[in-house]
């Protein structure tokens, strides 16, 4: 007997013995249909009534949000405005807690460690931080982007370890390349769903080797390969960009193309950040491509493009992702985030 493993086998199953109703009542070859006229349909209703109905598969429900940095402008602000509690932050985004698992971008080390760069721009979260966004709702976070090696591999090495603490996952990072590429996965209602992050933006000399720690790069020469062996371990694999123009409303050709490259080799959804600005919505293949969702918690005031975003939900019924859906979030004047559902 064929075994279901899909929706969409159940749609192939379901055409299959359409065809063969009409061929055994046009022939009369099939034995279990030589009664009567009307047996076939009879015997096909039985056996579809037993196949699974979308509605009866497993669902699994995700959130998406957007960058998350909470040194700088915003520090100070929870220390002036609302007494150290970094929670105050979070309590307008409580749809952050709805879905079973939900992801976002962390957006620098989380460390007491390391020596700092000199960068442009160079962040460094308080460890405090880490719980908080558990506890607001988050399960997963990006730490593959552009500001994780801020203060040097020592305060890198150390986030990764007060990730762990906290009781989050990390993706698009790891004490090796093979921990870096490896996907952070979550099984809910007997369905593994799988994170894998990437980052096109840098920086490139903190790139995870065999033997030292480090992120995961789009322009690694195994990225096809990453994607399609992360994609056997689970139901849906989402993967995630740190890429894009910065301010920019509208993605580039390089987002597009590493977007379809990456569905290409598996991936069920991609979810983008960097630009710090939300950008617009692309589908290729029936996956879902959010190019970016703009900052969720930044001091960036200067706009109001940069202190808003998106907030996204989507279903995963068996193994498809679908039922995508925006929401505006604003962020305040003392940098709490508002999630408008």
């Amino acid at each position: 007997m064929a075994i279901i493993k899909s929706y969409n086998d159940q749609k192939v199953l379901l055409s299959l013995l359409a065809l063969a109703v009409v061929a055994g009542v046009a022939g009369g070859s099939f034995e279990w249909l030589k009664h009567t006229k009307n047996s076939g349909s009879a015997l096909t209703a039985s056996v579809v009534d037993s196949l699974p109905k979308e509605k009866d598969l497993p669902q699994v429900t995700l959130g998406f949000a957007g960058d998350i940095m909470l040194d700088r402008g915003v520090k100070t602000s929870v220390k002036k405005n609302f007494g150290g509690d970094y929670a105050k932050l979070f309590e307008n985004a409580g749809a952050l807690a709805e879905p079973a698992i939900t992801f976002a971008n962390l957006e620098g080390p989380v460390s007491t460690k390391g020596v700092d760069k000199k960068n442009l721009y160079s962040f460094r979260m308080d460890p405090a931080v880490l719980p908080v966004i558990k506890n607001a709702g988050i399960d997963v976070v990006s730490f593959a982007n552009n500001h994780v090696g801020d203060w040097g591999r020592a305060a890198f090495d150390d986030s990764l370890v007060h990730i762990k603490e906290a009781g989050l996952l990390a993706c698009g990072a790891g004490s090796n390349k093979a921990e870096a590429a490896r996907p952070a996965i979550i099984e809910d209602s007997g369905l593994r769903v799988g994170f894998l992050c990437f980052t096109d933006v840098g920086p490139n000399d903190l790139a995870a080797t065999e033997t030292k720690s480090g992120i995961l790069l789009a322009s690694d020469p195994d990225f096809e390969k990453i994607i399609s062996s992360a994609r056997a371990e689970v139901n849906a694999l989402v993967v995630s960009f740190h890429w894009g123009d910065e301010y920019k409303p509208i993605h580039n050709v390089r987002q597009e193309e590493l977007a379809k490259k990456a569905i290409d080799s598996g991936a069920s959804m991609i979810v983008g950040h960097h630009p710090h600005v939300a950008q617009d919505i692309g589908e290729y293949k029936d996956a879902s491509i959010l190019y970016s969702l703009g900052n969720f918690i930044f001091d960036q005031y200067f706009s109001p493009e940069t202190m808003q975003g998106l907030y996204a939900t989507a279903t995963l019924t068996g193994n498809t992702i679908s039922d995508v859906k925006t929401f505006p979030t604003k962020i305040s004047k003392e940098f709490s985030v508002t999630i408008e559902k």
